[in-house]
């Protein structure tokens, strides 16, 4: 009977790894275990008012063809100015997080009319922020899992790298681990 690999989750990383485990000499049987609704972790697309896109995950993935052409920037917005907003103890009002965002795309980007369609949705947490100690973290969790030859590798953004790229990286690499060959870098 042939081997078979468990993909916990159907983020990026884990979408990446199945593709590569599927695509191996000698492919494993491969089983995606997704605990939401959907696929895709946080790259999500919805559809707003007159039918315009909005991406509510990573930047830079957009739709072919007329469809992408209608898809509007995403702005991502955080830092000190936030941070002291809620210090004061101000609520994030659409309409401030808004104008925030439209400052930033005008300064940024030399865009200065307004957007024909916003969205403004609030995720509190979303980026993920390395902690002091997070690769200290991780180098001991990899150590432990393999001194215990446990069948078990670690892949996404919560590992190592935020980015799309990075993820899909991360689920390559994670793949070749699982298969037993040393991942290329």
């Amino acid at each position: 009977m042939g081997r078979t690999v468990v993909v916990l989750g159907g983020g990026i990383s884990g979408l990446a790894a199945s593709y590569h485990l599927s695509r191996a000499a000698r492919p494993p049987k491969v089983v995606l275990v997704e605990g939401s609704e959907r696929l895709g972790g946080w790259v999500r697309s919805v559809r707003g008012p007159g039918g315009a896109v909005f991406e509510l995950g990573p930047r830079g993935i957009r739709a072919a063809g007329a469809l992408g052409a209608r898809t509007l920037l995403l702005v991502m917005l955080g830092g000190s100015w936030l941070q002291t907003l809620k210090a004061r103890g101000c609520a994030s009002p659409q309409e401030l997080l808004q104008q925030k965002a439209q400052e930033a795309v005008a300064t940024q980007l030399g865009l200065k009319e307004p957007p024909s369609h916003c969205l403004v949705h609030l995720h509190k947490n979303c980026i993920p922020q390395y902690t002091l100690g997070h690769w200290k973290k991780l180098e001991s969790a990899s150590h432990f899992l393999a001194a215990h030859r446990l069948p078990l590798t670690l892949a996404g953004a919560s590992y190592e790298g935020v980015a799309l790229n990075d993820c899909i990286e991360s689920g390559r690499q994670a793949a070749a681990r699982a298969l037993g060959s040393e991942p290329d870098s």
